[in-house]
């Protein structure tokens, strides 16, 4: 991880203002990576950082970015590389949509950051892709943090996730990994 962490810094050393966006179906299991890292940072948003949880409708939420005027956008999702589950691998741009290539999103995420490079033709976009063990489906839903949110908070915050998430153990591992790094990397810039 710590080469992780080497290779985030170099892409975002020149970062003036940076989007978080995780992506994916939290009822699929892993596909929920992207929303859970979001949800245990969103309270670091700040001027400098944005973290939305765009789940399968990252289309939704390109006003926000194009609002924010990032420099930088970082996604967060699974993504289909013929190695291990829990690997991670960063994706450029132009290597999007072969990595991504059918998802549970509503939009393809390629189509997505081709239309908000039109509107902020310097934005910076990559991805950290995450490898996943498995995408079934739940069997029970229950609503993430249910002690801590109230219906009317999840249905006035789009970032809260409804349901609490089911990664398997591999990729919860990876994730809280990843939450670390992005820590870091907020203490560094």
């Amino acid at each position: 991880m710590k080469e992780m962490l080497e290779k985030l810094l170099l892409k975002l050393d020149d970062a003036k203002k940076i989007t978080f966006m995780g992506i994916g179906e939290e009822k699929l299991s892993d596909d929920g990576v992207g929303p859970y890292i979001i949800s245990e940072l969103l309270n670091y948003s700040n001027d400098r950082y944005l973290f939305i949880n765009a789940g399968i409708d990252p289309m939704s939420r390109i006003e926000e970015v194009l609002e924010f005027q990032a420099s930088h956008l970082v996604l967060f999702d699974t993504c289909s590389l013929s190695k291990p589950p829990g690997t991670i691998a960063l994706i450029e741009r132009e290597n999007i949509q072969e990595s991504v290539p059918i998802s549970s999103h509503t939009i393809p995420i390629h189509v997505v950051v081709d239309l908000l490079i039109e509107k902020l033709p310097d934005l910076k976009v990559f991805m950290i892709g995450i490898v996943p063990e498995s995408l079934e489906g739940f069997s029970e839903l229950n609503l993430y943090k249910e002690d801590e949110f109230s219906l009317e908070e999840r249905s006035e915050n789009e970032d809260l996730p409804f349901f609490e998430f089911n990664l398997t153990d591999t990729i919860q591992e990876v994730a809280d990994q990843i939450i670390e790094i992005i820590k870091e990397i907020m203490q560094k810039l």
